[in-house]
């Protein structure tokens, strides 16, 4: 615990020092300052979750909090603001020597270009929740992937749900999204009957390692929450292991549920209420649709392009 909360005040002895300097020797003004002061504040969180100094951070934390910004679905504008104060930020610890190598140099800045979302097709899905699972870790990893596909959460609502959040006999689940918003995201079947296995075995983690339950779902094989890291390593191993030609990560399984969803025929305000969306226009991102739907839709719809003509 001494050991954590040093480097909390580390962190931000280092914070302020970076601070002071863009003020007072850099001579940038107080409404800059404070825009850096507030992105810089996402790091310090970051850092602090994951019991991290700005010292020992790498490439692999560095790519862990880029992707908590896109699970929070910010503009990409948003992620290349807070992206640029990070970089100055660690390039200044570098020139100062605090860090012999900068982890955000090879993360790239998100671009404007509005692509159609990676989507996995259901026989993929159905491939990933069907992996073996034969110890604890690969049973806590199949129930995550089964939490992300059942609920169409992002992955900062996954890592934060709690057992006291859920309703398993009506197979629901209350989380707080973005904006400390509550809303009621679902389980499906097969979803509630991983949790009937995995949780007693999760009690027994909990009892073997003597670890305070503090609520958590996912808990790793030592007791603890899962960090952002570990959460895109499962990924990148399940990707190679099932030689999945897709990209495969936490928001995958986003763009997955919602288009499945409005592939068969849910009103795009469902599926709104359901992913936490302020606005529809977010939504509208999933309303694209696979060329085999597509051609789906055109061969029972157009009166000239039925097969039986």
């Amino acid at each position: 615990m001494a050991d954590m909360v040093d480097k909390q005040v580390q962190n931000r002895v280092y914070i302020d020092e970076f601070l002071t300097y863009l003020k007072d020797v850099q001579g940038y003004s107080e409404k800059t300052v404070v825009s850096y002061a507030h992105d810089l504040r996402r790091l310090d969180d970051f850092l602090v979750s994951h019991d991290l100094s700005v010292t020992e951070m790498v490439y692999e934390d560095a790519r862990a909090f880029t992707s908590d910004l896109y699970d929070e679905e910010l503009s990409h504008a948003t992620i290349n603001r807070i992206l640029s104060a990070n970089r100055t930020f660690f390039h200044s610890l570098l020139e100062n020597g605090y860090i012999t190598i900068d982890p955000f140099k090879r993360v790239s800045s998100a671009k404007n270009t509005r692509k159609i979302p990676t989507v996995l097709t259901e026989e993929e899905i159905e491939m990933i929740l069907s992996c073996p699972t034969d110890d604890y870790t690969s049973l806590m990893e199949v129930t995550m992937f089964n939490l992300f596909y059942s609920t169409g959460c992002r992955l900062s609502e996954i890592l934060g749900m709690k057992i006291q959040d859920m309703d398993i006999r009506n197979r629901r689940i209350s989380v707080i999204g973005k904006g400390n918003k509550q809303r009621y995201v679902f389980l499906t079947t097969r979803a509630v009957e991983m949790l009937d296995v995995y949780l007693p075995q999760r009690a027994e983690v909990l009892e073997r390692t003597k670890t305070k339950d503090d609520g958590t779902v996912l808990i790793n094989i030592k007791g603890k929450q899962l960090p952002l890291s570990t959460v895109h390593s499962i990924f990148d191993k399940y990707s190679e292991r099932l030689g999945l030609s897709k990209k495969f990560t936490p928001h995958v399984f986003r763009h997955s549920f919602a288009t499945h969803l409005l592939d068969n025929d849910s009103d795009i305000r469902v599926v709104q209420v359901l992913l936490g969306h302020e606005s529809i226009g977010t939504t509208q991102i999933y309303t694209h649709v696979t060329s085999k739907r597509l051609e789906e839709v055109y061969r029972k719809s157009h009166p000239h392009g039925r097969n039986d003509e």
